[in-house]
Formats: C-alpha cells, structure tokens, sequence
C-alpha cells in the first residue's frame, strides 16, 4: 500500500495508484467529476474544557502515542460541555460560560482546521449533561439544574433546534453516556453517587428512558465510550477514581463488569474511541487539570489501561467525538473532488471478494493459489508465493491481508491481498514454533492455537497493527490439541477437535482472551486435521480424519448445544483448507492422496451436498486458507486506495404503475421534500410487480397485465439508462413481494393461484433463471415484505389476511415458518424496515392507513400499531434506510403521495414528503439501504 503522504483525506495521484496496481480500467469505476466518498478519519476530537477553553485537540489513532494536534477552535469557549457525531461531523453542545448556554458547534472532520460552525441550539440552556447517539441523531440527556431532560438533533436537519424527547427516569448532572446503533446509555451522576443506567431505545425515543443493570460502583464527573457490543463507564467521584464498568449490551440489565483500571485515577474527563479502543483523557487527577490519556484495549479489558500521547494542553471538564466510537457504521461521505483533473475511482475499496490456499504438501510447497468467488468455476489463479516452502501451517486474516504461519520457522508470512503478485512479507514471528496449528481472528487480530508435534493447548495472537512484533501470548485452549480447525465471527473465535479424535470445542471470548478458553457444545463427532470456515452467524467445520465429508454448523447465538450435520461435502477427505465469504464456504484440497477438489457450501441452503467448484491448480494436502470476508469480516473496511469507499445510493427507486408503466421515480434521501426524479425506465411496462435488491442494484421482477417472469435491473450508478433484462423467475406470477439481502433476492407467492413459490435471484449470477426454494406456509398474493440479513418476514395477502412467515436464509428450502400476525387482515399492503424492525403500512380491501411494526427479535408476537400513514391507500409500494421508511402512491387514486416514517418516532403520524412524479397504484420499491443493508 502506498503511504498516505497528504493526511487523513488523502487521494493518490495517478502514478501512485499504477505503482500499487489499482489504476482501474473503464469497467471497474464510477465516474464522479465533482465530488468523491471519504471513509471517515479514524480519530478523536478533545473540545472545550476548563479556562473556559474552546480548543480542540485530535488524536490519531494509528499513531497514538504522539502528542495531540491543535484543530479549528468551537466558536464559544467553554466547559461542561457534552458532544457526539457521527462519520462526517462531531457535534458539541451547551456548556458553561458563566452561566450555561445552549450552543451547538458542529465540527467538519473533513476540514478540522476550520473553526467549527454553530448550528441549531440545545432546546433550553444546560451544563453538566452527556451525549451520545447513532448515524441519524444525537442524545443530549441530563444537565444542571439537575434535569431529565433528553434533546435529539438530526444531523440532516442540524440547524434546527433540538427536539426534546422522553425523559431520563430523574433528573441528574455530572453523568456520562454511550451506545450503540440501536440505544444510548446514561449512567452515573448526581445529586448524590448514583449508580443508575437508563437506556434510550432509538426506534421509540418519546418514551421514559427504560432503567437497566446498574454500574458496579455509585459515581459521577465520570466518562464512557464502546463499540457495538459494549460500553465503558470510567473514572469518576466520590474520591478519585480510576475504575472501569463495562455494559454488555447484549445483557445490559445485569450489573455491569469491572474491568481493568485506567493508569491513572480521575474525574471529570473524557471519552471516545472506535471499535478496537477506548481513549479517556483529560481531567483532574490532583489539584491541577491533566492532559494525559489512557487506552483500554476492548479485546484485553482486564489488564489497565496504557497511557497513550497525551493531549495537546491539560484540561478538564471538556467533551469528545469520534467518527468511530459507539459502534458508528464506516459509512462514507462526500467531499468536493480537488481541483485538476478528475479521477476515476475503483470499486475495489471493498474488501476482495476471493480466497487464498497456501503452502500444502507431502513436499513442502510456498505455492498461492487464489480462488475469485465471482468466477468460482475456474481453476484457481496462482499468485505470489509464501516466503518459504511449509505444510501443516495454519492462516487467517483481516480485510486487507492473510497471515500465514507454521513451524520449522516462526515467521508469520502476509499476503498482502491488493498486491498479490508479490511475495509474502515474513512478519512478527510466533512465540513458539509447532505445525499442526490452527488460527482465526477478527480485524483486528489474529489467533494461532494448538499444534504439535506434542499437543498444546497454547494461544497466541497477532495483532495486525503491529505484526512486526512477537506474537503475544494468550489464555489457553481449554484442552491439548493439535490438527484442529478454528473459525469464528467480530467476537469470538471457535477452535475444535484435534488427536484421540475429539469432538471438543472451545470458545475464545476476544474481548477477554487472556482468560482460558471456554468449552462450548461439540461437534456431532469426533474428528481431527479437518477445516472450518463461516460468516458472523454460523460456523461451518468440514471433512476430517478418519476420511469424513460431513459439515457440522455451530449457531454462534446458540453455543452451548452440539453442532447440527449439514450437507456434506461432495467426497469424505482430511487434511484441508477453507475460508469463504458471507454467502459461501470453500474448502480445498486434502488427503487420502493429494486432492485438488474444491467445494462450496451454500450457507443459505446449507443441508445440500457442496458443489465441486474450480480446481486448485495441483492436488496437495496440509495446506491453509485465508480470505477478506471470512469469518464475518467486514465489507466495507479499509480502502487499497487510503479512505476512498464504495459509494452507498442513498435513493429510493418507485417502478410501475396501473396501468401498466415502465417509469420509474428515484427519491432522494437528503432531500426528501423535493419532487421524485424520473430515472431510466423499467424493461417492460408492468404493474403488481415486487422489487428488492443490494447496494449496487434494484432487482423489479414479475407483474401483469400479461403475468410475467420477467426480471428488470436496475444500476444506481447509471440510473438513466434503461433497467437490463436479467435471468426470469422460476415462475410467471403478478402480485408477489420480495425481499432478500445482499447476495440473494427472493420473490415470493403471487397470482393466477394464489401460489407459495418462492424464488431466490443469485445476485453474483443473475443472468441465471431465478432458483425455487422452500415455499411460504400458505399460497398468497397482495403481500408485503420486508427483512435484515438473516429473515426475510412476508405479512398480509389477499383474502384479506393478517398471517406473516418468515424465511431462513440460511435454511431456505424449507418451508417458510408462521410468525406472530400483523394487528388485522389486509392485503395489498406493503412494508421497509431497517435491521431491527419491519413497517407494514396501508392496505385493503377497504384503504387503510394503519401501519404495524414487527420486532425481529420477538417475531412470534402480534405485530405493534404505531403511527398512520398520513392518507388510507392499498396498492402502494415502500422502501428505506436505517432511520427512514418512505412510502409511496396507492388507491384509491391513485395517488402521487410519498409518507416518510421515522423509526426513531414511529407512534406519530407519518409525514407528508415530497411527491412522485407521477401518480401511480400497484407499484414497487427498492433502495439500496433498505431491509438492513449495511450503509
């Protein structure tokens, strides 16, 4: 990778790009001649403070231990002060100046030089109060007086004031506050030492703040930040405090955990981090301010923390932000293009879809084969070779590069996987050399364990931000083992099997791996010198000694029973390799013999035997394999090209009409009150048609009045043109619904009939005619359809009916399952929803205006009413993203009508947006950032 010479927002010139291989050709980019999509700076911004200050100072996090660097100043000095952000900006609010103020200063992270601009103010004065929230808004909770009050901004309305939403349970000051993407957390305080956690859910925020699992110890003046998973309350009074309080969100009515302690005990400091790091600075820790910084490390919490660069001056009493703490989606932003000429820039900053199997033998061998999943019946490709010859060696690896490891030698070798031509580098080495090892990790490190000759139960791990050092050692396997396999997901990493044979599994807990690791159900047999591989849900261990081809799935979320028996591979066989991505698993080679064999599970239909795919180029056994979007690895990570991204449309596309259209009408998402644009047309005029789709493209499928197979796609990134006739449906039907997830489309019941088929689109293979899969519980037509990435949930139909089903996506040839029904019978209704929740909005046969919600989590309940829509409709269309559900036309009418719900205040009536451009009934929608994909 070339060195990012120009600062956090660097673009390479042309001749760099060349030099590091990632100049595209034509086909490979989206041209963009006035702006381009920045990931967000992995930084930290320390603002106000005691004097009063209006100083900001920012840490870097890739260099921490230097100095903090001055910014652009707030526009008011101040202290007491409370901020949070999101990836393009930090928002800094209220404080005390001689009295408190309402101000709210909004930092540009992509022009943190500048002094930051005042926005829409807090709704009344405060000081004291704490602050945090998700992508969409931010949480101002608490404050002098001591106050329950909770103010909301909206980033994309952020010069408007605060809305003030449901209250803490009481009121108090001197608290702190974290989260994640779904709920806030304020805990600690004062009057008194309050141990008291209230939790904002985000998706009802006009409610009470619900009280959860205590903190550990009664404290206020003290700070918190996380990530996804989990939130860090520390420092604190009564006294000077150094101690640390972790919620597990996942069980946050617990009482929260100590933890390890900060190097240095204080109060009234602050905090923020980003998904690997949590970064406490500033405060009193005597008489006199300070500006020292301590660091926990999430996945080592139990050890205190490191003291870091300190800031750029001491202070107490400030507020910080970060575009990645809280557990903040890496989701790009757009800046204007420099000036000059204008550059093309690659899709290539996700992550490589492709899979590497190194080293192998019976001779030892440095061979690199690479297998690319998008053209997966190929043989595999040869690429730069390890940096020696070895076998029986063990790989894993983050986004950017795989690392490889065995004994004679200790050395680590990486690939780097946007210059795979090259050698492997040697790295860090192991602490201790041994073969028959077995490794995986997250992405931030890597875990080897077990091995030989003599069993071990040792752990070791990489950590890839420094692989240049020795590996450090870890808590033990709970058992000996050698010729085992490991896999696992952002959390934990599973190790099993090994010599007897045994059927053991252990569970290594990233977030505290220097404990011994913890043994969880095993597998349906014994077994050793198999493979494993898998996405952020299940794990998929394969083959085996004896010569096995049975596959053993774990569910992540269900650990503790034995692993079920899947589809086999398609011949029994040992000593093999696997890695993958989020849809498919690949495992190659092995023994008896030398086999060159690589088969691919099919997560989502995962009891079919595993399909033979392209070849390694030579049979070989005792090999390893590591990919860029194994073991529930990211997407969208780190750029080849520093902090370019993927682009992520934020649009909503409406196609169809009655009669029969081929228009379509793109809204746009940040800014909504505007008229919808017409955009390309359809491939055929249609109506009762359904629409889902990926990141990149809307998939409008079937329809009448001539019912239709027909598949229609359309290109975000080339919208004008005309959508591309695709692979049709299994069958011609009008009326469906459709939903599905990133790799996957599915199309579901219809008319004549009504019908229960359900067919799946591969999005990777979409000329291909769609596959039938498990059917719905019950033929229908008239439904709606919604889901995330693991359920799609299908609701209503004509009869009417209220009856909802759920489909498996990872066990979809099954018969769909009935799930909780919606609050009444309706058909011709349609449904969004992000992660979380799904809206079911309108419907028939008399027009309603009624709109459910269903909780993903507790799907057997009856669907919750929530706010209407602003208008009774049937035959209406709806789509979305994680904060918003737009939905669209309908009858009777027809109507133009475009109503936005706001899942963060789901009890009000929907609001009136801006129109379609034409009126349209018995129409479909699809964006990009719908049903849960990732943004």
């Amino acid at each position: 990778m070339a060195t990012n010479k120009r600062g956090i927002f660097a673009l390479l010139d042309v001749t760099e790009r060349q030099a590091i291989g990632v100049w595209p050709v034509k086909s490979d980019v989206w041209l963009a001649p006035s702006t381009y999509l920045l990931s967000p700076p992995d930084t930290g911004y320390f603002g106000g403070g005691s004097g009063p200050l209006s100083t900001v100072t920012r840490i870097d996090y890739a260099n921490d231990t230097a100095t903090a660097s001055p910014k652009g100043p707030l526009s008011v000095a101040r202290r007491q002060l409370a901020a949070t952000g999101n990836g393009p900006f930090g928002y800094f609010g209220g404080g005390y100046i001689g009295d408190g103020i309402s101000v709210v200063d909004r930092i540009d992270y992509s022009n943190d030089t500048a002094a930051a601009s005042p926005k829409g103010s807090l709704s009344s004065t405060r000081y004291n109060h704490a602050a945090t929230g998700n992508s969409s808004f931010g949480y101002f909770g608490g404050g002098n007086p001591a106050v329950s009050r909770v103010d909301r901004i909206t980033y994309a309305n952020d010069i408007a004031t605060a809305s003030i939403k449901g209250p803490l349970s009481a009121g108090r000051r001197y608290l702190a506050a974290t989260g994640n993407s779904s709920y806030g957390y304020f805990g600690g305080g004062f009057p008194g030492a309050v141990s008291t956690v209230n939790r904002i859910d985000y998706a009802n925020d006009t409610a009470t703040a619900s009280p959860k699992g205590p903190l550990n110890t009664a404290r206020y003046s003290l700070a918190a930040t996380g990530n996804s998973s989990f939130g860090y309350f520390s420092g604190g009074q009564p006294g000077v405090r150094s101690i640390v309080d972790r919620i597990d969100y996942s069980n946050d009515t617990a009482t929260a955990s100590p933890k390890g302690p900060l190097n240095t005990a204080r109060y009234s400091l602050a905090a923020t981090g980003n998904s690997s790091f949590g970064y406490f600075g500033g405060g009193f820790s005597g008489p006199l301010s300070t500006s020292t910084v301590d660091r926990i490390d999430y996945a080592n919490d139990t050890t205190t923390a490191s003291p870091k660069g300190p800031l750029s001056d001491p202070r107490d009493s400030s507020a910080a932000s970060s575009t990645r703490a809280n557990g903040l989606p890496l989701t790009p932003f757009i800046v204007p293009a420099p000036s000059g000429p204008i550059f093309n820039f690659a899709t290539g900053a996700s992550s490589p879809n492709t899979g590497y199997f190194g080293g192998g033998g019976p001779s030892p061998t440095s061979t690199v084969d690479r297998i690319d999943y998008a053209n997966d019946t190929a043989t595999a490709s040869p690429k730069g070779p390890l940096s020696s010859a070895r076998q029986a060696l063990a790989a894993t690896g983050n986004s950017s590069f795989g690392y490889f490891s065995n004994a004679p030698s200790p050395t680590v070798d990486r690939i780097d996987y946007a210059n795979d031509t090259a050698t492997a580098s040697p790295k860090g080495p192991l602490s201790f050399v041994r073969d028959y090892l077995a490794a995986t990790g997250n992405n931030n490190f890597g875990y080897f364990g077990g091995g030989g000759p003599s069993p071990t139960s040792r752990v070791e791990r990489i950590d890839y931000s420094n692989d240049t050092a020795t590996a450090s050692l870890k808590g033990p396997l709970s058992y000996y083992g050698r010729d085992l396999a490991a896999t696992g997901n952002s959390s934990f990493g599973y190790f099993s099997g090994g010599p007897g044979p045994v059927s053991t599994v252990d569970r290594i807990d990233y977030s505290n791996d220097t404990a011994t690791a913890s043994p969880k159900g095993s597998l349906s047999s014994t077994r050793y010198n198999h493979a494993a591989t898998g996405n952020s849900s299940y794990g998929y261990f394969g083959g085996g000694k004896p010569a096995r081809s049975i596959v053993d799935r774990i569910t992540y979320a269900n650990d503790t029973t034995t692993a079920s028996p899947k589809g086999p591979l398609s011949l029994a066989r040992g000593f093999l390799a696997a890695t993958g991505n989020s849809s498919f698993g690949y495992f190659g080679g092995g023994g008896p013999g030398t086999i060159s064999t690589v088969d691919r599970i099919d997560y989502s239909n995962d009891t079919a035997t595993a399909s033979p795919k392209g070849p390694l180029t030579a049979g070989r056994r005792y090999l390893a394999a590591s990919g860029a979007r194994a073991n529930g690895l990211p997407v969208l990570g780190p750029s080849v090209i520093p902090n370019i991204t993927l682009a992520i449309y934020q649009f909503g596309y409406f196609g169809g009409s009655n009669p029969a259209r081929s228009t379509v009408d793109r809204i746009d998402y940040a800014n909504d009150t505007a008229t919808a644009s017409p955009k390309g047309p359809l491939s055929l005029a249609r109506y009762g048609l359904a629409a889902t789709g990926n990141s990149s493209f809307g998939y409008f499928a079937g329809g009448a009045p001539t019912t239709a197979s027909i598949v229609s796609r359309i290109d975000y990134s080339n919208d004008t043109a005309t959508a591309s006739p695709k692979g049709p449906l299994s069958a011609a039907t009008s009326f469906l619904a459709a939903t599905g997830t990133s790799s996957f489309g599915y199309f579901c019941g219809g008319s004549p009939g009504p019908v229960s088929i359900v067919s799946r689109i591969d999005y990777s293979n979409d000329t291909a005619t769609a596959s039938p899969k498990g059917p719905l519980s019950l033929a229908k037509y008239g439904m709606g359809a919604t889901g995330n990435s693991s359920y799609g949930w299908f609701g209503g139909g004509f009869g009417p009916l209220s009856i909802v089903d759920r489909i498996d996506y990872s066990n979809d040839t099954a018969t769909a399952s009935p799930k909780g029904p919606l609050s009444f019978t309706r058909s011709y209704l349609a449904a969004t929803g992000n992660s979380s929740y799904g809206w079911f909005g309108g419907g028939g046969p008399a027009a309603r205006s009624t709109v459910d919600r269903i909780d993903y989590s507790n799907d057997t309940a009856t669907a919750s009413p929530k706010g209407p829509l602003s208008l009774a409709r049937d035959g209406l269309a709806a789509t979305g993203n994680s904060s918003y559900g737009y939905f669209g036309g309908g009858n009777p009418g027809p109507f133009s009508t475009v109503d936005r719900i706001d899942y963060s205040n789901d009890t009000a009536t929907a609001s009136p947006k801006g129109r379609l451009n034409l009126a349209k009934a018995d129409l479909a929608a699809t964006s990009g950032t719908a049903n849960g994909l990732p943004q």
